[in-house]
C-alpha cells in the first residue's frame, strides 16, 4: 500500500546543516532565472490535546523556515493558530528571525504565549483551510495579537502553500456563519454524513481554486481524520519522503474508502496534498525528509510563474541524489 516506514538514523545538527548548505549550492549554481517564490502559511492546532507535540512542530518547522532561506527560494510566511476562534498571529512576512521567534512563542494552557485566549475547541482544521484560501462565509481571522486585519494577501506570482499540523479530527467551524447546515453537533460522526462531506468538498475546492500544495501532520487513529483529511498510510513516496507518486496514493486512498477525503480531491485536481503522521515532527530525521520533500515540491512545480528551466532541474536532481547519499553514510556511520 505505499506504507512509508520512517528512519531512526540521526544525521545530528551537522547533519541538518549540510542539508541546508547542500541546497544552498545546488539553487545557486542553477541558470541565473526569477526566484522562485512562494506563500507558506502554517496551521497550528494550538489546543491542549496538542501539548505532546508542539515542541517538535515548533522546532521541527523553525529548521524548515531556516532552510527554505538557506535554499534562496522567495519564500513567505504567515502562521495562524486554531483550537477555539482561528487566529492570525504572524501576517506574511518573509523575515524568517520573526517567524522562528513567533513559532517558539506558541504555547500550551497556561503559559504565557501568543493565544493565550485559545487552547480549546472545536479544533476546526477544515474551517482554517477554508478561510485560509477565501472559500468561507467569514474569511478574516481573529488578530488579537498583530496590527494587520485578519485577511491572508498572497502575492499572485507565488506557489500557495499550507502545512497543517493537529492531532484531532475537524470538529465544527468555530464561527456560527462558516457552519454549513447539519453541523449541529460539536465534533463529527463516524463515519462522517452528507453535511460533514459538505465542508471536506468546500475545503478542497477553497484550496484547488488557490492551485495550492496542502501537507498536513494529522493523527490517523480515528476514522473522522482520515475521512476528513487523507490516510498517510496510503502515500507512496521513497522511505526519506522524495519521488512522491500522487498517481499511485490516489489509486491507495480511493481503494482504502478515502475518495472523497480532502487529500484525494486535491490529488485528483494535479495539486499535491500529502499527509503525514504529526508524531513525526518529534523526529529529527523525520524534519530534514520533510524539509527536503518540500524543497523539491517548491522548485519542480512553482506554480503561476516561471517554470525552472531543465538545466535547474537536472542540478536538483544530482542534488537530491547526494542527500541521499549523504543518508546512507549516516547509516553506514551508525
Amino acid at each position: 500500500m505505499g506504507k512509508i516506514v520512517m528512519k531512526t538514523v540521526k544525521l545530528g545538527i551537522r547533519g541538518v546543516f549540510v542539508v541546508a548548505a547542500f541546497f544552498f549550492a545546488v539553487l545557486q549554481s542553477a541558470p541565473a532565472q526569477a526566484a522562485i517564490k512562494t506563500d507558506i502559511v502554517f496551521a497550528i492546532d494550538a489546543s491542549g490535546s496538542m501539548a505532546g507535540e508542539i515542541a517538535g512542530v515548533r522546532s521541527g518547522f523553525s529548521s524548515f523556515v531556516s532552510g527554505l532561506d538557506a535554499a534562496s527560494v522567495d519564500a513567505r510566511f504567515a502562521i495562524i493558530v486554531f483550537g477555539g476562534t482561528p487566529e492570525l498571529i504572524l501576517d506574511f512576512t518573509s523575515d524568517t528571525t520573526a517567524v522562528q521567534n513567533k513559532l517558539n512563542n506558541i504555547m500550551i494552557g497556561a503559559n504565557p504565549g501568543v493565544h493565550n485566549n485559545h487552547n480549546v475547541n472545536p479544533e476546526a482544521g477544515l474551517e482554517v483551510i477554508r478561510m485560509a484560501f477565501g472559500g468561507a462565509a467569514n474569511n478574516e481571522f481573529a488578530n488579537d495579537n498583530i496590527a494587520e486585519d485578519g485577511i491572508l494577501n498572497y502575492r499572485p506570482d507565488a506557489r500557495k502553500n499550507l502545512i497543517l499540523a493537529t492531532d484531532e479530527d475537524s470538529d465544527r467551524p468555530a464561527i456560527v456563519a462558516n457552519r454549513l447546515a447539519g453541523q449541529t453537533s460539536e465534533n463529527p460522526p463516524k463515519p462522517i454524513n452528507a453535511d460533514w462531506q459538505a465542508e471536506v468538498d468546500a475545503a478542497a475546492q477553497a484550496a484547488i481554486n488557490a492551485q495550492a500544495f496542502v501537507n498536513m501532520l494529522i493523527n490517523i487513529d480515528d476514522d473522522p481524520t482520515r475521512s476528513q483529511y487523507g490516510d498517510w498510510m496510503q502515500d507512496v513516496s521513497d522511505d526519506d519522503l522524495l519521488n512522491f507518486d500522487a498517481a499511485a496514493t490516489l489509486t491507495n486512498l480511493q481503494n482504502a474508502g478515502y475518495g472523497d477525503s480532502l487529500q484525494a480531491q486535491i490529488l485528483s485536481a494535479g495539486l499535491i496534498g500529502r499527509t503525514f503522521d504529526v508524531a513525526g515532527a518529534n523526529d529529527l530525521t523525520f524534519v530534514e525528509n520533510f524539509f527536503a520533500t518540500k524543497v523539491e515540491e517548491i522548485i519542480t512545480d512553482p506554480g503561476p510563474q516561471l517554470a525552472p528551466e531543465p538545466g535547474s532541474l537536472g542540478i536538483l536532481g544530482v542534488g537530491l541524489a547526494g542527500l541521499g547519499f549523504l543518508r546512507r553514510r549516516g547509516r553506514k556511520a551508525a
